[in-house]
């Protein structure tokens, strides 16, 4: 495993670490998942565990159309989106622009074959980092929110 896939768990446990600390507890145990950052933290998690999971060997990875990759970032899209418009949190919309980003390499991928491989695992896998730094702000934004209720 490579610094860089290493680093995305890493950091993908200490937000969720600190989603679940920080969160809102005077919501009862079964409105937890209401909170984006938690719900968001959980679809981090069913992604990368499906990805992983799903993924083809690395030496014909990224050469055609990933179909499983597709159906995981459909979902994960599709997730954001409806998370995002019903707690109205623009870090959550935003985190479901970048999936956007990522959904439309499979579609560039498709009606491209002479796609070069790099190209379409760089657009693919590009906006994983930034989508842990905007669950990261929705966080601290959540932890500062808390501290200001309970003055």
């Amino acid at each position: 495993m490579n610094l860089y896939v290493a680093s995305f768990w890493a950091i993908l446990l200490a937000l969720s670490l600190l989603a679940w600390l920080w969160r809102d507890r005077s919501l009862k145990p079964a409105e937890t998942l209401v909170q984006p950052e938690l719900a968001v933290v959980s679809l981090c998690w069913t992604a990368a565990i499906v990805t992983l999971v799903c993924k083809p060997p690395s030496a014909v990875r990224f050469f055609d159309l990933e179909p499983a990759l597709l159906l995981v970032d459909i979902g994960l899209l599709v997730s954001l989106t409806i998370i995002g418009v019903r707690s109205g949190k623009g870090w959550v919309l935003c985190a479901a622009a970048l999936q956007l980003l990522s959904t439309s390499a499979h579609v560039a991928r498709l009606t491209t074959p002479g796609m070069w491989r790099l190209g379409y695992q760089v657009m693919e896998e590009a906006s994983s980092y930034p989508i842990l730094l905007l669950l990261a702000v929705g966080i601290w934004n959540r932890r500062r929110a808390l501290k200001r209720g309970a003055r």
